[in-house]
């Protein structure tokens, strides 16, 4: 396993690449990880596809959630959250036997890294959604682009607020994803919802 000293993406290819597939950096800031008391290679690849496993099992269990509350079964919504917090519990020990959660400084830079990325992966889906006439599809890509630039902002506004040890209040858009650092918007930038569709983030 090769480890990206820039970026700290974990790379499971046998070889070690040419370049970090998360930043872009060449061979020479990869260093050989190997992960404390994992022995093997099948067993890292398994904590792998488990991580993905369960990532995706949380949020498809909140999306659940958010249907049956619409179609008034709070019930079944609070189970199906309850279920994504245990996927999300399972997802977290997968990640750190992987060796994916370092202190708070390289998490934040690993993260401002990741959402650059995105940055640059988006707008070739938004290209690719528009030749195919899925004009609805594009246009949640773009809420994506545009919100993962501002993301990457604050990353960077993060690191600088460690240092001066300052609290923020965050609100996040419901409907794209938006964050606002701060202050409440009367409307959000990037899809112009209303302030009352913003959720504070304790």
């Amino acid at each position: 396993m090769w480890k990206c000293t820039n970026c700290n993406h974990l790379d499971f290819a046998p070889a070690k690449p040419e370049h970090c597939p998360v930043c872009g950096v060449d061979a020479e800031r990869l260093v050989e990880h190997s992960i404390p008391a994992i022995k093997g290679t099948i067993t890292p690849e398994n904590l792998k596809a488990g991580f993905i496993a369960e990532s995706q099992a949380h949020q498809r269990n909140l999306a659940f959630a958010l249907k049956a509350e619409q179609e008034g079964y709070a019930a079944i919504a609070k189970l199906f959250r309850a279920i994504a917090e245990a996927e999300a519990v399972h997802a977290f020990h997968h990640l750190r036997l992987l060796g994916g959660v370092s202190d708070t400084q390289s998490n934040l830079e690993s993260a401002f890294e990741r959402e650059n990325l995105a940055a640059r992966t988006y707008p070739r889906f938004i290209k690719d959604a528009n030749e195919e006439g899925n004009a609805s599809v594009a246009r949640i890509f773009t809420y994506s682009r545009d919100v993962e630039a501002g993301h990457a902002k604050l990353y960077k506004k993060a690191l600088e607020h460690m240092v001066r040890e300052t609290d923020t209040d965050y609100y996040v858009c419901s409907i794209c994803g938006y964050v606002s650092d701060g202050d409440l918007p009367e409307e959000c930038p990037i899809c112009k919802a209303s302030k009352e569709k913003f959720k504070r983030i304790a």
